[in-house]
């Protein structure tokens, strides 16, 4: 096991995979230190779908596409130029985010844990539960040689998504990991100055 701050600090997101697949005995430890995350109310409302088939995967895959093309052409508050979309669908063709592997998370509310007057807060608390537990599954899959990153934009499919791939109608959708050997190894990026309020 490499020493957490090494891996905290050496970490980055990774778009580009080598097909090779990821071992179930892999995908299983790395689910397990997802879940070993906190979580609120101590209501471990989370439910984790690995999908791997390549029947699957290519359903995944096409969510993640409609999903980045309108975040590009309809969420951003500033368009971004003709050539930047047509960049994208390039990217799509030469195989970014193809992963053998994507692991998504789903907020599960068939048990609940606050009062209906607080509904919104469960909701947002156990968000924050499900994306702490993906945080975690980044870092030891990092540590085991895997690359990953946080893919969010399915979420403007979610309820097609959840359809084409038999999910419970039930969960909502709060984020996933493509996971798989890098095919690559970008340079880290950089994080604005860092400023910590002191009282």
């Amino acid at each position: 096991m490499a020493d957490i701050k090494d891996v905290i600090f050496s970490r980055r997101s990774i778009r580009w995979f080598k097909k090779e697949p990821v071992p179930d005995k892999d995908i299983d430890d790395i689910i397990s230190a997802g879940i070993r995350a906190p979580t609120a109310s101590a209501g471990e409302q989370w439910h984790f779908v690995c999908v791997t088939s390549e029947e699957n995967r290519k359903k995944m895959l096409s969510f993640i596409k409609k999903g980045q093309m309108a975040y590009l052409s309809r969420a951003l508050r500033s368009a971004p130029a003709k050539n930047e979309i047509d960049k994208w669908n390039e990217m799509f063709v030469k195989g970014i985010y193809d992963a053998p592997a994507y692991i998504i998370g789903l907020l599960d509310y068939s048990t609940r844990t606050l009062n209906d007057e607080y509904i919104n807060y469960e909701r947002m608390w156990g968000i924050e539960s499900v994306t702490l537990a993906l945080g975690n599954m980044m870092l030891l899959a990092w540590s085991k040689g895997y690359g990953t990153v946080f893919i969010a934009v399915p979420k403007f499919y979610e309820e097609d998504l959840k359809e084409s791939l038999g999910l419970p109608a039930r969960m909502e959708y709060a984020g996933m990991l493509a996971l798989g050997k890098p095919a690559e190894m970008p340079e880290l990026k950089p994080r604005k100055p860092l400023k910590i309020t002191k009282i």
